[in-house]
């Protein structure tokens, strides 16, 4: 990671120009891009090179799976965001160029740390007060459909009567 100012690409629909969170990296001296799509994304590591790749998994044209492919080597940090009921998850994909794919999900006081860790001291306050890093909406849960055999006992009680 580079000392004086790292530089981090923000991949996905939730990084929008104005976003708190963008801004607060911003603010606190990071060189930020943001890519909305995976053609984006891709277009803006050719350009130049990144300490740090968050990007949603699911890009409007497709999977963020291949920015993994991409990085590997380079000596950036990749993590995904997964949307969970009450904001995000964060997958690490690579560190520091290396894969690290299959560790375990990190919740937003866990990213926070890592986040913090990552891009040095001077920037804990970035992670502190950015917890819930990706507003998330709410997963929708549909009411459970009876089951088939409780529907199946309730017709042959009515056929036998």
């Amino acid at each position: 990671m580079s000392a004086e100012s790292p530089a981090i690409l923000l991949v996905g629909r939730s990084f929008a120009p104005g976003s708190h969170f963008l801004e607060r990296l911003c603010r606190n001296g990071c060189a930020c891009a943001v890519a909305h799509t995976l053609d984006e994304a891709r277009a803006e590591i050719r350009a130049g090179s990144f300490d740090l790749v968050l990007s949603e998994m699911a890009l409007p044209d497709g999977s963020a799976f291949p920015l993994i492919a991409l990085l590997e080597g380079t000596g950036a940090t990749l993590f995904f965001c997964v949307g969970v009921h009450d904001g995000c998850w964060w997958l690490p994909a690579l560190a520091r160029g290396e894969r690290t794919w299959g560790q375990a999900a990190l919740r937003p006081p866990d990213f926070a740390r890592a986040l913090a860790e990552l891009l040095g001291v001077d920037m804990l306050r970035i992670a502190a007060a950015a917890p819930n890093v990706i507003p998330m909406p709410p997963i929708e849960i549909s009411p459970p459909k009876p089951e088939r055999a409780t529907t199946e006992k309730a017709q042959s009680r009515k056929s036998s009567a």
